[in-house]
């Protein structure tokens, strides 16, 4: 008996730790059943991911924008997923060892564009459309999130903050609680990301520290995660991600929002409802 209850008061415990906010911030609707651009749009030949024609064809065609921060050796930040430059300029340079003059000299992909400011791409967009800000994780947390923070309070337009890392969420909700703040999370394979164990990057068990405002899971594996669908059950506003067009009617039937890529079509609200009328067959990304 006594093993049971000990065995239940952790069973409660962790699950006590992935509750997320149970505020519901005054944006939430701002972003309830939109369609997020991965990246922006771009089809990989005359535009780029994470690239100013992008987040300005996504901003045209009044898309949500998803994009990546980083922060480069001289303190810029800037608008980037991988951490080095190899698989988009053919360079093997780290984001973080390199300054931007350095960094703005390589091409994306077999455009003429480089790498953003993300002081450019808010200046681009102009706030247009609501903007999901990913926060890439790094060991300069603090600064890295004032940076953000400090360009970000400038933009006209509705954003919230995202991070794999949930000490990047948790500075956002102790320093900035009023900004809308999210946990983003996979299914973590390795033994350990940013000095945190997978198992409990997985399971979003630091959420009891950051309560965030919105859970955004791989759509590979949310169906499958309890700790998913207890954030759901407990009223987080859920956003999918990476949505492919094949992927739709399901993800559409999951989550709240979807971040996409591959495809483009209509969005359209209609009596809370998002409907998408596809126009285009997937990209080759």
């Amino acid at each position: 008996m006594k093993l049971l209850s000990l065995a239940l008061m952790g069973a409660g415990a962790c699950a006590a730790s992935m509750l997320p906010s149970f505020e519901e911030h005054p944006l939430r609707n701002r972003f309830y059943h939109r369609c997020f651009a991965h990246r922006g749009l771009f089809d990989n030949l005359t535009s780029c991911e994470n690239s100013i024609s992008a987040f300005r064809a996504a901003a045209y065609c009044g898309y949500g924008i998803e994009l990546d921060l980083q922060m480069t050796a001289d303190g810029q930040i800037v608008v980037f997923h991988d951490e080095d430059l190899s698989r988009m300029c053919g360079v093997p340079l780290r984001v973080e060892e390199t300054s931007y003059t350095e960094l703005s000299q390589h091409h994306l992909g077999q455009t003429q564009e480089t790498i953003p400011l993300f002081s450019q791409v808010l200046e681009a967009v102009g706030g247009r459309v609501p903007l999901i800000v990913e926060i890439k994780s790094t060991e300069q947390v603090n600064c890295v999130c004032l940076k953000v923070y400090d360009l970000l309070r400038r933009y006209p337009g509705d954003y919230c903050i995202e991070s794999m890392n949930p000490i990047i969420v948790g500075w956002f909700a102790k320093n900035e609680p009023q900004i809308m703040r999210g946990q983003l999370a996979t299914r973590f394979r390795e033994k350990s990301t940013a000095a945190i164990p997978a198992a409990a990057l997985s399971n979003m068990m630091f959420n009891c520290l950051s309560k965030p405002h919105f859970i955004a899971y791989d759509f590979r594996y949310a169906a499958d995660s309890r700790a998913f669908r207890l954030c759901q059950s407990c009223g987080a506003l859920t956003v999918g991600w990476t949505i492919r067009e094949a992927d739709y009617p399901a993800a559409k039937q999951l989550y709240d929002a979807i971040i996409f890529e591959g495809f483009r079509g209509n969005v359209v609200l209609v009596r809370s409802l998002l409907v998408l009328s596809f126009s285009s067959t997937p990209n080759e990304t």
